[in-house]
């Protein structure tokens, strides 16, 4: 389902988040555009663009011709990880850990726990000095597994991921974001 024309990922966090409410992922489709953003005018990461597109069904909806060889190849890395994600997020039990609500970052995890995999989406629009490292919660693991890290090789105790939370290891700056995937080991 085409839930909205405005394609600037920014804006996608709160319509997906509103989305996501009554109608599972699987159904969403959530397209990276180019930028600026032909509302908005906005100019936001290739990174952050792909990461808001892969809490749905990710497209690519930019013009591959106007883009560089290194956008293209960092393009290739993160078709190649939703691939390796999707079905997480189009299948797993959606967790809504941190809303967009403030100026935080907005947090969604998807969980397939017969598969013993779940898949963090995290994006924060700007940084705010001051602020502690945020942990978050996570949801629907199996108590007392080991869950590994696909992207870093860390391993997590699912106890402490449900009760203290995971360190959300965000890029400096604006619009950062991230995508860790966990695998039970």
């Amino acid at each position: 389902m085409w839930t909205s024309d405005n394609t600037d990922s920014a804006d996608r966090i709160g319509i997906q988040h509103g989305y996501g409410q009554l109608y599972p992922a699987r159904t969403m489709a959530a397209w990276v555009t180019d930028v600026p953003n032909q509302l908005t005018a906005r100019s936001v990461p290739l990174r952050f663009r792909f990461h808001v597109a892969m809490a749905g069904v990710l497209a690519v909806g930019g013009d591959l011709t106007r883009w560089s060889d290194d956008e293209l190849a960092e393009a290739a890395g993160f078709v190649a990880t939703y691939k390796e994600v999707r079905h997480l997020v189009q299948h797993g039990v959606q967790h809504r850990l941190r809303g967009p609500v403030d100026d935080g970052p907005t947090v969604v995890q998807y969980t397939a726990a017969d598969r013993g995999e779940a898949v963090v989406l995290a994006w924060q629009r700007a940084p705010h000095g001051g602020r502690p490292r945020l942990l978050v919660r996570l949801a629907g693991l199996e108590p007392g597994a080991v869950y590994r890290d696909a992207g870093t090789g860390t391993c997590h105790h699912a106890t402490v991921l449900t009760d203290h939370g995971l360190p959300l290891e965000l890029p400096p700056g604006d619009w950062a974001s991230t995508a860790i995937h966990l695998v039970r080991r």
